[in-house]
């Protein structure tokens, strides 16, 4: 019996996890943490930051969406202060600075906060790949962890924000292209209990209250 390896300090990630499907949740190290939100337009802000985690976003663009047809300078005092309150929201368990700035850009700070959202599109756009490419055997294992990944509707505590549902809708159409392709990849694999399981997963996703 091989030694058994302790957990090095080094080996634990710093980083806040975020999870957005079945509802917003944080966690540092594990361990679910309550963020005591400075306002609800700074949660709105840190939501539509976690749609666009992948890129850099003019602050324009956040400015419209929160504060439809506010003037110009209105709108940027509105958008330093909302920015001011979302940083202040994280300064609880763990002191970080959730956003990045670049410029008149922003971003989600990828190098303290990790986001499910992001994990997802990655496994499932390239288990779609690797299917096309007709590697079902590394496309399962992509399309598997997205599916995990998968665990209800995206930030469903937000139904009537446009900005939300058209996330929201464009993560269940692609969660759609999931579960045919692994659907498919069963079949041709005749893992019976592999489809059955999955099915009975997918229906409690389904039916699963908001």
């Amino acid at each position: 019996m091989g030694r058994v390896k302790s957990v090095k300090k080094s080996d634990i990630s710093e980083k806040l996890t975020v999870r957005t499907f079945g509802g917003l949740s944080i966690y540092y190290q594990g361990v679910p943490i309550s963020i005591l939100w400075e306002s609800q337009k700074a949660r709105l802000l840190f939501c539509y930051l976690l749609i666009t985690n992948d890129q850099w976003v003019h602050r324009d663009k956040f400015i419209e969406i929160l504060w439809p047809g506010c003037s110009g300078s209105a709108g940027s005092n509105n958008f330093k202060t909302t920015l001011s309150r979302l940083r202040k929201s994280f300064t609880g368990p763990r002191v970080i600075n959730p956003v990045m700035t670049q410029g008149e850009a922003v971003r989600i700070n990828i190098h303290d906060i990790d986001v499910d959202v992001n994990q997802f599109r990655q496994k499932a756009v390239a288990g779609i790949k690797l299917m096309s490419r007709g590697d079902a055997k590394a496309a399962r294992e992509s399309l598997e962890a997205a599916q995990d990944l998968y665990t209800g509707e995206f930030l469903p505590e937000e139904p009537f924000n446009e900005f939300i549902t058209n996330a929201r809708n464009e993560l269940a159409e692609l969660h759609s292209s999931v579960i045919r392709y692994l659907e498919r990849i069963y079949k041709q694999e005749g893992d019976h209990a592999a489809l059955e399981a999955f099915h009975l997963l997918n229906k409690c996703v389904a039916i699963s209250p908001a």
